[in-house]
Protein backbone atom coordinates (compact mmCIF):
# COMPACT_ATOMS: atom_id res chain seq x y z
CA UNK A 1 0.00 0.00 0.00
CA UNK A 2 2.71 2.09 1.04
CA UNK A 3 5.01 2.05 -2.19
CA UNK A 4 1.48 2.57 -4.68
CA UNK A 5 1.21 5.99 -2.11
CA UNK A 6 4.92 6.84 -2.88
CA UNK A 7 4.75 5.75 -6.41
CA UNK A 8 1.37 8.27 -7.02
CA UNK A 9 3.50 11.27 -5.19
CA UNK A 10 6.30 10.93 -7.56
CA UNK A 11 4.15 12.08 -10.31
CA UNK A 12 2.23 14.63 -8.12
CA UNK A 13 5.20 16.30 -6.43
CA UNK A 14 6.34 17.08 -10.69
CA UNK A 15 2.84 17.70 -11.61
CA UNK A 16 1.88 20.15 -8.44
CA UNK A 17 5.11 22.94 -8.98
CA UNK A 18 3.00 26.12 -9.50
CA UNK A 19 -0.27 24.72 -10.11
CA UNK A 20 -1.53 23.68 -6.40
CA UNK A 21 -3.17 26.93 -5.99
CA UNK A 22 -5.23 26.32 -9.10
CA UNK A 23 -6.64 22.92 -7.92
CA UNK A 24 -9.70 21.92 -5.90
CA UNK A 25 -9.38 20.40 -2.49
CA UNK A 26 -11.31 17.24 -1.88
CA UNK A 27 -12.51 16.24 1.03
CA UNK A 28 -13.65 12.49 2.02
CA UNK A 29 -14.61 10.79 5.68
CA UNK A 30 -14.15 6.92 6.28
CA UNK A 31 -15.20 5.12 9.81
CA UNK A 32 -12.44 7.62 11.54
CA UNK A 33 -11.01 10.34 9.57
CA UNK A 34 -11.76 13.03 7.57
CA UNK A 35 -9.29 13.37 4.87
CA UNK A 36 -8.77 16.45 2.96
CA UNK A 37 -6.30 17.13 0.25
CA UNK A 38 -6.07 18.28 -3.65
CA UNK A 39 -5.52 14.55 -5.06
CA UNK A 40 -7.84 12.73 -6.62
CA UNK A 41 -10.48 10.83 -4.77
CA UNK A 42 -8.21 7.50 -5.38
CA UNK A 43 -5.24 8.95 -3.71
CA UNK A 44 -6.97 10.19 -0.51
CA UNK A 45 -9.02 6.79 -0.20
CA UNK A 46 -5.72 4.82 -0.49
CA UNK A 47 -4.39 7.00 2.62
CA UNK A 48 -7.33 6.97 4.48
CA UNK A 49 -7.85 2.95 3.68
CA UNK A 50 -4.10 2.09 4.90
CA UNK A 51 -4.32 4.28 8.46
CA UNK A 52 -7.89 2.43 8.79
CA UNK A 53 -5.86 -0.63 8.70
CA UNK A 54 -3.03 0.73 11.11
CA UNK A 55 -6.15 1.00 13.18
CA UNK A 56 -7.41 -2.27 12.65
CA UNK A 57 -3.81 -4.51 12.99
CA UNK A 58 -2.88 -2.69 15.86
CA UNK A 59 -5.83 -2.15 17.72
CA UNK A 60 -6.19 -6.02 17.40
CA UNK A 61 -3.14 -6.57 18.68
CA UNK A 62 -3.22 -3.98 22.21
CA UNK A 63 -5.95 -5.13 24.75
CA UNK A 64 -8.96 -2.61 24.53
CA UNK A 65 -6.95 -0.36 21.14
CA UNK A 66 -9.86 -0.94 19.26
CA UNK A 67 -12.35 1.64 21.41
CA UNK A 68 -13.47 4.39 19.06
CA UNK A 69 -10.82 7.32 19.56
CA UNK A 70 -12.80 10.64 21.37
CA UNK A 71 -12.04 12.99 19.25
CA UNK A 72 -11.84 13.25 15.53
CA UNK A 73 -9.36 12.75 13.20
CA UNK A 74 -8.07 14.75 10.26
CA UNK A 75 -5.75 14.17 7.60
CA UNK A 76 -4.31 16.96 5.50
CA UNK A 77 -2.77 15.80 2.27
CA UNK A 78 -0.05 18.30 0.56
CA UNK A 79 1.39 17.39 -2.70
CA UNK A 80 4.96 18.56 -1.58
CA UNK A 81 7.17 19.62 1.53
CA UNK A 82 6.49 22.56 -0.49
CA UNK A 83 3.29 23.19 -0.40
CA UNK A 84 3.55 21.83 3.06
CA UNK A 85 5.28 24.65 4.32
CA UNK A 86 3.20 27.41 5.39
CA UNK A 87 1.49 24.67 7.30
CA UNK A 88 4.69 23.16 8.95
CA UNK A 89 4.14 24.41 13.20
CA UNK A 90 6.02 26.93 14.50
CA UNK A 91 8.74 26.23 17.42
CA UNK A 92 10.75 28.75 19.22
CA UNK A 93 8.93 31.67 16.89
CA UNK A 94 10.63 29.18 13.85
CA UNK A 95 8.40 27.27 11.58
CA UNK A 96 10.03 24.11 11.58
CA UNK A 97 10.72 21.92 8.55
CA UNK A 98 9.43 18.33 8.84
CA UNK A 99 7.79 15.65 6.45
CA UNK A 100 4.72 15.20 8.24
CA UNK A 101 3.89 15.83 11.82
CA UNK A 102 0.81 15.01 14.30
CA UNK A 103 -1.24 17.63 16.19
CA UNK A 104 -3.31 17.06 19.52
CA UNK A 105 -5.33 19.00 20.64
CA UNK A 106 -8.79 19.61 23.44
CA UNK A 107 -11.23 19.38 20.08
CA UNK A 108 -9.31 17.22 17.22
CA UNK A 109 -6.37 15.27 16.27
CA UNK A 110 -4.76 16.67 13.30
CA UNK A 111 -2.02 14.64 10.92
CA UNK A 112 -0.33 16.56 8.36
CA UNK A 113 1.94 15.63 5.94
CA UNK A 114 3.91 15.59 2.57
CA UNK A 115 3.40 13.26 -0.29
CA UNK A 116 7.00 13.07 -0.91
CA UNK A 117 8.47 12.35 2.30
CA UNK A 118 5.49 9.99 2.89
CA UNK A 119 8.11 7.25 3.61
CA UNK A 120 9.41 9.57 6.39
CA UNK A 121 6.36 11.00 7.61
CA UNK A 122 4.41 7.24 8.08
CA UNK A 123 6.33 6.10 11.03
CA UNK A 124 5.94 9.88 12.65
CA UNK A 125 1.72 8.84 12.15
CA UNK A 126 2.08 5.78 12.98
CA UNK A 127 4.25 6.08 16.28
CA UNK A 128 1.62 9.24 17.34
CA UNK A 129 -1.60 6.96 16.02
CA UNK A 130 -0.28 4.28 18.60
CA UNK A 131 -0.08 6.96 21.54
CA UNK A 132 -3.69 7.41 21.15
CA UNK A 133 -5.14 3.91 20.77
CA UNK A 134 -3.00 2.92 23.63
CA UNK A 135 -3.98 6.38 25.90
CA UNK A 136 -7.91 5.27 25.27
CA UNK A 137 -7.24 1.60 26.11
CA UNK A 138 -5.17 1.64 29.31
CA UNK A 139 -5.22 3.46 32.51
CA UNK A 140 -1.53 4.14 32.83
CA UNK A 141 1.47 2.91 31.07
CA UNK A 142 5.11 3.97 32.14
CA UNK A 143 6.90 6.69 29.93
CA UNK A 144 9.37 4.23 28.80
CA UNK A 145 6.92 1.38 27.46
CA UNK A 146 4.24 4.07 25.81
CA UNK A 147 7.41 5.02 24.08
CA UNK A 148 8.71 2.20 23.31
CA UNK A 149 5.28 0.47 21.77
CA UNK A 150 4.95 3.75 19.61
CA UNK A 151 8.54 3.24 18.40
CA UNK A 152 7.81 -0.50 17.68
CA UNK A 153 4.99 0.31 15.88
CA UNK A 154 5.56 2.94 14.19
CA UNK A 155 7.66 0.72 11.55
CA UNK A 156 4.18 -0.89 10.71
CA UNK A 157 3.67 -1.92 7.36
CA UNK A 158 0.97 -4.24 5.45
CA UNK A 159 1.49 -6.37 1.98
CA UNK A 160 -0.61 -5.15 -1.16
CA UNK A 161 -2.59 -7.37 -0.90
CA UNK A 162 -3.95 -7.24 2.61
CA UNK A 163 -2.71 -10.83 4.29
CA UNK A 164 0.44 -10.14 5.72
CA UNK A 165 1.41 -7.01 8.36
CA UNK A 166 5.18 -6.54 9.45
CA UNK A 167 5.08 -6.02 12.56
CA UNK A 168 8.56 -4.97 14.93
CA UNK A 169 10.30 -4.32 12.31
CA UNK A 170 13.89 -2.74 13.40
CA UNK A 171 15.17 0.69 13.17
CA UNK A 172 18.39 1.07 12.24
CA UNK A 173 18.98 4.36 13.91
CA UNK A 174 18.22 3.22 17.05
CA UNK A 175 20.50 0.81 16.87
CA UNK A 176 23.72 2.49 15.73
CA UNK A 177 23.07 5.21 18.39
CA UNK A 178 22.67 2.47 20.96
CA UNK A 179 26.06 1.26 20.48
CA UNK A 180 27.41 4.17 21.30
CA UNK A 181 25.68 5.22 24.19
CA UNK A 182 23.24 3.71 26.60
CA UNK A 183 21.81 4.96 29.70
CA UNK A 184 21.06 2.35 33.07
CA UNK A 185 18.27 0.32 32.59
CA UNK A 186 17.61 1.53 36.08
CA UNK A 187 16.92 5.09 35.34
CA UNK A 188 15.09 4.45 32.11
CA UNK A 189 12.42 2.90 33.95
CA UNK A 190 12.21 5.50 36.15
CA UNK A 191 11.39 8.29 33.89
CA UNK A 192 8.57 10.57 33.72
CA UNK A 193 7.34 13.25 32.17
CA UNK A 194 8.95 15.74 33.72
CA UNK A 195 11.78 13.64 33.73
CA UNK A 196 15.43 15.43 32.53
CA UNK A 197 15.82 12.55 30.59
CA UNK A 198 12.30 12.51 28.61
CA UNK A 199 13.06 16.48 27.63
CA UNK A 200 16.65 16.93 26.65
CA UNK A 201 17.66 16.51 22.79
CA UNK A 202 20.23 14.10 22.75
CA UNK A 203 19.56 12.23 25.79
CA UNK A 204 15.87 12.10 24.54
CA UNK A 205 17.25 10.49 21.76
CA UNK A 206 18.91 7.90 23.77
CA UNK A 207 15.81 7.20 25.55
CA UNK A 208 13.79 6.60 22.52
CA UNK A 209 15.89 4.25 21.56
CA UNK A 210 16.51 2.28 24.40
CA UNK A 211 12.82 2.54 25.31
CA UNK A 212 12.73 0.53 21.31
CA UNK A 213 14.87 -1.59 21.89
CA UNK A 214 13.89 -3.08 25.64
CA UNK A 215 10.15 -3.00 24.32
CA UNK A 216 11.18 -5.25 20.74
CA UNK A 217 13.15 -7.24 23.05
CA UNK A 218 10.37 -8.04 25.17
CA UNK A 219 7.81 -7.95 22.65
CA UNK A 220 10.01 -10.62 20.04
CA UNK A 221 12.66 -12.87 22.04
CA UNK A 222 11.60 -13.13 25.49
CA UNK A 223 8.94 -15.83 26.23
CA UNK A 224 5.58 -14.33 27.32
CA UNK A 225 6.72 -11.04 26.61
CA UNK A 226 3.37 -9.88 26.25
CA UNK A 227 2.09 -11.14 29.12
CA UNK A 228 4.91 -10.36 31.13
CA UNK A 229 4.63 -6.53 30.01
CA UNK A 230 0.84 -6.63 31.19
CA UNK A 231 1.82 -7.55 34.14
CA UNK A 232 4.44 -4.81 34.84
CA UNK A 233 2.15 -2.34 33.62
CA UNK A 234 -0.68 -3.13 36.03
CA UNK A 235 1.85 -3.76 39.20
CA UNK A 236 2.79 0.50 38.29
CA UNK A 237 -0.65 1.04 38.32
CA UNK A 238 -1.09 -0.34 41.37
CA UNK A 239 1.64 1.75 42.71
CA UNK A 240 4.50 -0.38 43.03
CA UNK A 241 8.17 0.82 42.42
CA UNK A 242 9.27 0.92 38.81
CA UNK A 243 11.94 -1.70 39.99
CA UNK A 244 9.71 -4.01 42.32
CA UNK A 245 7.50 -4.01 39.37
CA UNK A 246 9.84 -5.04 36.40
CA UNK A 247 11.25 -7.91 38.67
CA UNK A 248 8.28 -9.17 39.73
CA UNK A 249 6.83 -9.06 35.85
CA UNK A 250 10.36 -9.94 33.98
CA UNK A 251 11.89 -12.50 36.45
CA UNK A 252 15.34 -10.29 37.82
CA UNK A 253 16.13 -6.85 38.60
CA UNK A 254 16.89 -3.86 35.80
CA UNK A 255 20.79 -4.25 36.30
CA UNK A 256 20.94 -7.97 35.31
CA UNK A 257 18.44 -7.65 33.00
CA UNK A 258 20.43 -4.63 31.59
CA UNK A 259 23.23 -7.52 30.44
CA UNK A 260 20.90 -9.04 28.42
CA UNK A 261 19.59 -6.04 26.60
CA UNK A 262 23.32 -4.68 25.98
CA UNK A 263 23.85 -8.36 24.12
CA UNK A 264 20.73 -8.10 22.09
CA UNK A 265 21.53 -4.43 20.57
CA UNK A 266 25.18 -5.80 19.63
CA UNK A 267 23.49 -8.94 17.34
CA UNK A 268 24.18 -8.86 13.62
CA UNK A 269 20.56 -9.26 13.14
CA UNK A 270 17.09 -8.51 14.48
CA UNK A 271 13.72 -10.40 13.72
CA UNK A 272 10.34 -8.61 13.23
CA UNK A 273 6.85 -10.12 12.82
CA UNK A 274 5.39 -11.05 10.14
CA UNK A 275 1.44 -11.31 10.88
CA UNK A 276 -0.02 -13.48 8.78
CA UNK A 277 -3.88 -12.24 8.86
CA UNK A 278 -6.32 -15.01 9.01
CA UNK A 279 -8.57 -12.79 7.14
CA UNK A 280 -7.54 -10.56 4.71
CA UNK A 281 -7.65 -6.81 6.34
CA UNK A 282 -10.70 -5.17 5.91
CA UNK A 283 -12.04 -2.01 6.63
CA UNK A 284 -14.90 0.11 5.78
CA UNK A 285 -14.47 1.71 2.14
CA UNK A 286 -14.14 5.62 2.36
CA UNK A 287 -16.93 7.59 0.11
CA UNK A 288 -15.38 9.22 -3.04
CA UNK A 289 -15.54 12.53 -1.48
CA UNK A 290 -16.52 15.84 -2.38
CA UNK A 291 -14.98 18.73 -3.66
CA UNK A 292 -14.86 21.11 -0.74
CA UNK A 293 -15.95 24.90 -1.99
CA UNK A 294 -13.05 27.86 -1.46
CA UNK A 295 -14.40 28.53 1.04
CA UNK A 296 -14.29 25.81 2.82
CA UNK A 297 -11.04 24.55 1.92
CA UNK A 298 -9.68 27.93 3.33
CA UNK A 299 -11.57 27.75 6.46
CA UNK A 300 -9.97 23.84 6.85
CA UNK A 301 -6.87 25.01 6.07
CA UNK A 302 -6.82 28.25 7.99
CA UNK A 303 -7.86 26.24 11.15
CA UNK A 304 -4.97 24.18 10.86
CA UNK A 305 -2.43 26.93 10.73
CA UNK A 306 -4.63 28.45 13.88
CA UNK A 307 -3.87 25.75 16.03
CA UNK A 308 -0.11 25.18 15.24
CA UNK A 309 0.42 28.89 16.27
CA UNK A 310 0.41 30.40 12.78
CA UNK A 311 -2.32 32.38 13.97
CA UNK A 312 -1.48 35.84 11.08
CA UNK A 313 -1.70 33.48 8.48
CA UNK A 314 -4.69 31.76 10.18
CA UNK A 315 -6.67 34.38 10.47
CA UNK A 316 -5.81 35.92 6.72
CA UNK A 317 -7.03 32.89 6.10
CA UNK A 318 -9.84 32.27 8.01
CA UNK A 319 -11.25 35.65 7.33
CA UNK A 320 -11.12 35.40 4.02
CA UNK A 321 -13.15 32.27 3.99
CA UNK A 322 -16.02 33.82 6.36
CA UNK A 323 -15.97 36.52 3.85
CA UNK A 324 -16.47 34.92 1.17
CA UNK A 325 -19.46 31.88 3.04
CA UNK A 326 -20.76 34.07 5.80
CA UNK A 327 -23.14 30.77 5.76
CA UNK A 328 -20.91 28.38 6.10
CA UNK A 329 -20.59 25.58 8.80
CA UNK A 330 -16.79 25.38 8.41
CA UNK A 331 -15.55 29.13 7.63
CA UNK A 332 -17.94 30.38 10.48
CA UNK A 333 -16.64 27.48 12.98
CA UNK A 334 -12.97 28.05 11.93
CA UNK A 335 -13.94 32.02 12.63
CA UNK A 336 -15.67 31.15 15.97
CA UNK A 337 -12.34 29.76 17.21
CA UNK A 338 -10.40 32.32 15.95
CA UNK A 339 -12.27 34.66 17.78
CA UNK A 340 -12.01 32.67 20.99
CA UNK A 341 -7.71 32.96 20.64
CA UNK A 342 -8.08 36.53 19.81
CA UNK A 343 -10.31 37.27 23.17
CA UNK A 344 -13.33 38.72 21.13
CA UNK A 345 -15.76 36.70 22.81
CA UNK A 346 -19.44 38.14 21.55
CA UNK A 347 -18.02 37.66 18.11
CA UNK A 348 -17.01 33.81 18.68
CA UNK A 349 -20.76 33.47 19.84
CA UNK A 350 -22.44 34.76 17.03
CA UNK A 351 -19.63 32.64 14.73
CA UNK A 352 -20.76 29.57 16.39
CA UNK A 353 -24.13 29.95 16.59
CA UNK A 354 -23.87 30.09 12.81
CA UNK A 355 -21.97 27.07 12.35
CA UNK A 356 -23.89 24.51 13.94
CA UNK A 357 -27.45 26.24 12.60
CA UNK A 358 -25.72 25.60 9.48
CA UNK A 359 -24.54 21.78 10.42
CA UNK A 360 -26.82 20.46 12.97
CA UNK A 361 -25.49 17.08 12.47
CA UNK A 362 -21.84 17.44 12.01
CA UNK A 363 -20.36 16.20 15.33
CA UNK A 364 -17.08 18.64 14.48
CA UNK A 365 -19.12 21.81 14.75
CA UNK A 366 -21.42 20.63 17.64
CA UNK A 367 -18.22 19.05 19.85
CA UNK A 368 -16.32 22.52 19.17
CA UNK A 369 -19.17 24.68 20.30
CA UNK A 370 -20.27 22.98 23.12
CA UNK A 371 -16.23 22.32 24.26
CA UNK A 372 -15.78 26.07 23.59
CA UNK A 373 -18.48 27.37 25.99
CA UNK A 374 -17.18 25.15 28.44
CA UNK A 375 -13.86 26.23 28.72
CA UNK A 376 -14.59 29.54 28.34
CA UNK A 377 -16.76 28.99 31.55
CA UNK A 378 -14.04 27.86 33.29
CA UNK A 379 -11.78 30.57 32.34
CA UNK A 380 -13.66 33.32 33.50
CA UNK A 381 -11.26 35.59 35.68
CA UNK A 382 -11.85 36.95 39.16
CA UNK A 383 -14.29 33.83 39.80
CA UNK A 384 -16.90 35.75 37.53
CA UNK A 385 -20.67 34.03 38.13
CA UNK A 386 -21.33 31.32 35.69
CA UNK A 387 -23.30 32.17 32.57
CA UNK A 388 -26.67 29.73 33.00
CA UNK A 389 -27.65 30.17 29.61
CA UNK A 390 -24.16 29.67 27.99
CA UNK A 391 -23.82 26.53 29.83
CA UNK A 392 -26.94 25.78 28.47
CA UNK A 393 -26.29 26.15 24.90
CA UNK A 394 -23.30 24.25 25.69
CA UNK A 395 -24.99 21.17 27.23
CA UNK A 396 -27.55 21.22 23.97
CA UNK A 397 -24.40 21.36 21.95
CA UNK A 398 -22.68 18.62 23.53
CA UNK A 399 -25.74 16.66 23.42
CA UNK A 400 -26.32 16.85 20.17
CA UNK A 401 -22.70 15.88 20.05
CA UNK A 402 -22.73 12.65 21.34
CA UNK A 403 -25.75 11.87 19.59
CA UNK A 404 -24.13 12.05 16.22
CA UNK A 405 -21.52 10.09 17.47
CA UNK A 406 -22.21 7.97 20.67
CA UNK A 407 -18.72 6.51 20.77
CA UNK A 408 -16.68 9.46 21.12
CA UNK A 409 -15.69 9.82 24.99
CA UNK A 410 -14.85 13.09 24.70
CA UNK A 411 -18.06 14.12 24.05
CA UNK A 412 -19.68 12.37 26.92
CA UNK A 413 -17.35 13.56 29.29
CA UNK A 414 -17.40 17.05 28.56
CA UNK A 415 -21.22 16.87 28.79
CA UNK A 416 -20.54 15.31 32.11
CA UNK A 417 -19.05 18.74 33.10
CA UNK A 418 -21.80 20.37 31.32
CA UNK A 419 -24.46 18.97 33.84
CA UNK A 420 -22.10 19.53 36.66
CA UNK A 421 -22.13 22.59 36.04
CA UNK A 422 -26.29 22.94 35.53
CA UNK A 423 -28.24 22.84 38.74
CA UNK A 424 -29.68 19.78 39.31
CA UNK A 425 -28.57 18.01 37.04
CA UNK A 426 -25.82 15.66 39.11
CA UNK A 427 -27.70 12.54 37.97
CA UNK A 428 -27.45 13.10 34.16
CA UNK A 429 -23.64 14.04 35.06
CA UNK A 430 -22.86 10.86 36.51
CA UNK A 431 -24.65 9.04 34.14
CA UNK A 432 -22.72 11.01 31.36
CA UNK A 433 -18.91 10.31 32.71
CA UNK A 434 -19.94 6.87 33.54
CA UNK A 435 -20.61 6.61 29.53
CA UNK A 436 -17.14 8.03 28.92
CA UNK A 437 -15.32 5.87 31.14
CA UNK A 438 -17.28 2.70 29.56
CA UNK A 439 -16.34 3.99 26.29
CA UNK A 440 -12.37 5.00 27.07
CA UNK A 441 -11.16 3.05 30.49
CA UNK A 442 -7.62 4.15 29.96
CA UNK A 443 -8.61 7.81 29.90
CA UNK A 444 -8.01 8.44 34.02
CA UNK A 445 -8.59 12.30 33.76
CA UNK A 446 -12.39 10.79 32.93
CA UNK A 447 -12.14 9.19 36.48
CA UNK A 448 -11.43 12.49 38.25
CA UNK A 449 -14.31 13.82 37.15
CA UNK A 450 -16.39 11.00 38.17
CA UNK A 451 -14.83 11.83 41.86
CA UNK A 452 -15.97 15.76 41.37
CA UNK A 453 -19.17 14.09 40.66
CA UNK A 454 -19.32 12.04 43.44
CA UNK A 455 -17.84 15.12 46.02
CA UNK A 456 -20.58 16.95 44.55
CA UNK A 457 -23.05 14.38 45.70
CA UNK A 458 -21.97 14.05 49.35
CA UNK A 459 -20.36 10.74 48.26
CA UNK A 460 -17.35 11.40 50.09
CA UNK A 461 -16.19 7.63 51.38
CA UNK A 462 -16.58 6.79 47.79
CA UNK A 463 -14.53 9.64 46.43
CA UNK A 464 -11.83 9.03 48.67
CA UNK A 465 -11.43 5.61 47.68
CA UNK A 466 -10.96 6.14 43.85
CA UNK A 467 -8.82 9.15 44.53
CA UNK A 468 -6.50 7.39 46.55
CA UNK A 469 -6.19 4.93 43.67
CA UNK A 470 -5.21 7.24 41.35
CA UNK A 471 -3.14 9.04 43.36
CA UNK A 472 -1.00 6.20 43.09
CA UNK A 473 -0.37 6.00 39.44
CA UNK A 474 3.18 7.14 39.74
CA UNK A 475 3.55 7.44 35.69
CA UNK A 476 1.03 9.91 35.84
CA UNK A 477 1.94 13.29 37.13
CA UNK A 478 -1.06 14.95 36.14
CA UNK A 479 -3.24 12.15 37.91
CA UNK A 480 -1.49 12.24 41.05
CA UNK A 481 -1.60 15.73 41.33
CA UNK A 482 -4.88 16.00 40.31
CA UNK A 483 -5.96 13.11 42.71
CA UNK A 484 -4.18 14.86 45.98
CA UNK A 485 -5.60 18.11 45.08
CA UNK A 486 -8.94 16.69 45.73
CA UNK A 487 -7.91 14.58 48.91
CA UNK A 488 -6.43 17.62 50.64
CA UNK A 489 -10.04 19.56 50.34
CA UNK A 490 -11.58 16.33 51.44
CA UNK A 491 -9.25 16.55 54.35
CA UNK A 492 -9.80 20.37 54.76
CA UNK A 493 -13.53 19.66 54.79
CA UNK A 494 -13.54 17.15 57.25
CA UNK A 495 -11.70 19.44 59.79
Amino acid sequence: MRRAIVAIAAVLAIAAIGHGADRPWTLLRSEHLTVIGQESPRTLQRIAIELEQFRAVVGGLIQHAQRPLPLPTHVYVFDSRRQLQPFQPVRGGRAASLGGYFHHDAEVNDIAFALDGYDESAPVVFHEYTHLLIANAARSVPVWLNEGLAEYYSSYALDEDGTRAHIGRPIAHHVALLRERFIPLSQLIAVDTESALYNEGERRSIFYAEAWALTHFLMIETPNGPAAINAYASGIARGEAPGEAFRNAFGSRPPEFEQQLRAYIRQSKFRSIALTLADRVRVEAPERGREASAGEAGAWLGDLQRRIGRRAEATTQIEAAARAEPGGSMPQLALGLLRLDQERADEAWAAFESAVAAAPDDFFAQFSYGVSRLRHQAAAADGAARSAPSIARARDALTRAAAINPSSSAAFAWLAYAEMMSDGRLREARAAIERAIELAPGRIDYRLRYADIWILEGRIDEATTLLTGLAKVKSDKAAVEGAARRLDAIARLRK
